[in-house]
């Protein structure tokens, strides 16, 4: 590419030509050559050519002229060096943020460096994939609004269609319902505003972030097109300009991922039952879209019992035996779509999703980290909890707790409880806390309550106690500041009191009795406000009309099962449109839409109450030894 003697590069006016010694100069080196001696004499072989053989009659060197022109070519890409004037900069010292040649190199030994055009292509690259990945969740965003005005407007027409339904009920009617009337319409603006102003809220706050987002964009945009043209960065300046645009793009992300999606708000169906004159002043109420409700009860070697409670009528039926096991002293939750989660049990980690309502069809899940039996399982916003329990393998009471996410598929530990115990009385409550009474720790009952923060991810003890310890207690939460705890045991026995805890107050109260003591572990069901409490002693059942404060003995299971059930986990379950099952909102969701969409359905529950299930594998003579059944057994 270069002359041996001038050392330019061959060019139109410096052609180069072949000698017959085989070497090759440019034509003006050759003609100052044959100028002095008027003839060539090659300076680095020392052959004398022939004197009639003059400069512009020799060969061209067509390979050296295509080298050449390519490497000048080259050279107008490039900037100069500053101290090497003839060498183009190639690459990049990162240690010493400098511009460099190839005889730069051996200045910077030991440094890293990079070829030159990378320092501006790689953040040009990098701007590309940012823009990338911000326009994605702006279109994300786009749709989420979308789905907010969507969800808007079919409200607003529910609302106008419930209204005139309850305004053409109410029109045939005398003028005692009046008053009812207007506290169903009451009742429906609570809630209708509720929604609408949680979709105003979420519709600002999607805005906002889709504001900003914009702006972003067109930051970005500007950068890229900067980039484009910019062939070395002078300073640290741009390097920092895109690090605060790519911090920007995260945060906005990670808010965006903190933002409720856009979900179809759907009011309660309005319920109205004829030929009510006598009750006239309760005529009217709002219905669940809730089915076949039941009550299931999972045993050892795939044993179900069923209680259909609006039928008061029992099924036995037992699974064939595959690779989904039962086991005993497990603990089941129920979801808000009908199905249900067991967990553990034995020396098991398992988890299993069943679905009563597709003929008890199973699905594992992933494991826990923890065997566990005598544990106790809730569901709260989304997610399962495992807490305590007894470890089968490492014959030791755990503390340590874990919640599994329903759309994830996969376990997190959490904070563990203060003390390792088992057999205790589980509830979830305000949709961000999660109590637990009582239990027992391997050698006494406990008579203490915890408390599990889910935005803390922390349990704390309370300062309230009970007068002596007890286990095998069932609870559930009945509204926003009680929580139902019924029967267990104590050293006097089974309980048969139904107590009341307020949260609001941390205090408690003996509302009713059962006719006999139960060992319930937590096998305790909520529904039209109506209590089930069934086994744990004897084969009976029994349920209790919170409002009319009285206690029904039900169908017994015994023609069935010869059991009391002090094994077995339960779990209540109904049928609903199959477009809440969970495996097809598992399909369709992959974030916490999820997650929203569960709370949503949770409003169509009469109440936020969901089977816990706690267990304990200790035998009755050693829980409660061989003295008689009291009851009637206070705690306090």
């Amino acid at each position: 590419m270069e002359c041996p003697m001038c050392f330019e590069f061959y060019a139109q006016d410096k052609v180069a030509r072949n000698l017959l010694c085989g070497h090759t100069y440019c034509t003006p080196c050759l003609e100052t050559l044959y100028n002095v001696s008027k003839r060539i004499e090659c300076p680095l072989c020392r052959t004398k050519h022939d004197p009639n053989m003059k400069p512009h009659n020799l060969s061209k060197n067509f390979v050296a002229m295509d080298l050449a022109s390519r490497h000048l070519d080259e050279q107008k890409s490039f900037e100069l060096c500053s101290i090497h004037s003839k060498h183009p900069l190639q690459f990049y010292c990162e240690d010493d943020q400098k511009d460099m040649c190839t005889e730069c190199i051996s200045d910077h030994y030991g440094h890293k460096f990079f070829k030159y055009e990378h320092s501006v292509s790689l953040q040009l690259n990098r701007v590309g994939r940012i823009q990338q990945k911000l326009r994605s969740q702006y279109e994300t965003l786009e749709k989420q609004i979308k789905d907010f005005d969507d969800c808007k407007e079919k409200l607003e027409v529910d609302n106008i269609k419930l209204i005139q339904q309850i305004d053409d009920q109410f029109d045939i009617i005398i003028e005692k319902c009046e008053k009812r009337r207007k506290e169903l319409k009451d009742n429906l603006l609570k809630m209708f505003n509720l929604e609408s102003e949680q979709i105003e809220s979420n519709l600002v706050m999607n805005q906002s972030l889709l504001t900003d987002m914009a702006l972003l964009l067109e930051k970005l945009e500007s950068k890229y097109n900067e980039l484009k043209s910019t062939k070395v960065f002078k300073g640290n300046d741009p390097i920092k300009e895109i690090n605060d645009l790519d911090e920007s793009v995260d945060r906005d992300i990670a808010q965006l991922k903190s933002l409720k999606g856009g979900e179809l708000k759907i009011l309660p169906k309005l319920y109205f039952e004829q030929n009510l004159i006598i009750e006239i002043l309760k005529y009217g109420q709002f219905k669940n879209e809730l089915q076949n409700p039941q009550i299931c009860y999972f045993g050892e070697k795939h044993k179900i019992l069923v209680y259909n409670i609006e039928k008061n009528d029992w099924q036995y039926r037992q699974m064939a035996n595959n690779t989904f096991d039962y086991n005993y002293y497990a603990a089941a939750a129920s979801l808000p779509n009908g199905d249900i989660i067991m967990t553990g049990g034995g020396v098991s980690r398992n988890v299993m999703l069943i679905s009563p309502s597709k003929g008890f069809q199973q699905q594992a899940l992933k494991s826990m980290y923890y065997p566990r039996k005598e544990h106790a399982c809730v569901y709260l916003d989304g997610h399962v909890y495992a807490l305590g329990g007894y470890d089968g393998t490492s014959k030791q009471m755990l503390s340590c707790c874990e919640k599994y996410s329903l759309v994830a598929d996969e376990w997190k530990m959490i904070d563990p409880l203060q003390k390792q115990k088992c057999a205790f009385a589980a509830a979830a409550a305000l949709n961000k806390y999660i109590y637990v009474f009582g239990g027992f720790d391997g050698r006494e009952r406990q008579n203490t309550i915890e408390r599990y923060s889910v935005k803390d991810n922390q349990w704390k003890v309370l300062e309230f106690k009970f007068k002596q310890g007890f286990s095998n207690a069932a609870a559930l939460t009945y509204d926003d500041n009680s929580i139902l705890i019924l029967g267990g045991g104590s050293n006097q026995g089974f309980s048969n009191s139904l107590q009341v805890f307020d949260t609001s107050n941390q205090t408690i109260r003996i509302i009713s009795m059962m006719t006999e003591g139960r060992d319930l572990r937590n096998k305790l069901i909520l529904y039209n406000n109506y209590l089930y409490a069934c086994g744990g002693n004897t084969s009976s059942i029994e349920k209790f009309s919170i409002s009319q404060q009285v206690w029904t003995t039900l169908k017994s299971y015994d023609y069935l099962v010869q059991d009391n059930l002090d094994s077995w986990c339960s779990a209540f379950t109904f049928d609903m449109n199959d477009s809440y099952s969970l495996s097809n909102l598992m399909k369709k969701c992959q974030s916490k839409e999820l997650q929203q969409y569960q709370q949503q359905e949770q409003i169509m529950f009469e109440n936020d109450s969901f089977n816990q299930d706690g267990m304990s594998d200790v035998s009755d003579d050693q829980f409660y030894g061989n003295q008689s059944q009291v009851q009637q057994n206070y705690w306090y």
